[in-house]
């Protein structure tokens, strides 16, 4: 788990969006067979590889509209 992950009540992975905060759970960090964002393409460019996982909303955003249009940030809510 990285600072945008924590666990709920029921034990499984909250994480916060590095992009808009929104919280979701990561289906690998939770222990799923396979994470929800394995059934999306490949994130081509990752805007900040450092700053962890994007909700759903968020990755399909990027990957709709070219990931390296948002990589300074200036289209965040």
């Amino acid at each position: 788990m990285n600072e945008n992950t924590s666990r709920d009540a029921t034990g499984a992975a909250s994480n916060l969006c590095s992009r808009c905060g929104a919280g979701f759970t990561c289906g690998m960090q939770a222990g799923w067979t396979e994470c929800w964002c394995a059934t999306l393409p490949v994130l081509e460019t990752i805007p900040d590889a450092a700053a962890g996982c994007y909700c759903p909303d968020c990755l399909k955003l990027l990957l709709g509209s070219g990931s390296a249009a948002m990589s300074d940030g200036s289209a965040r809510d």
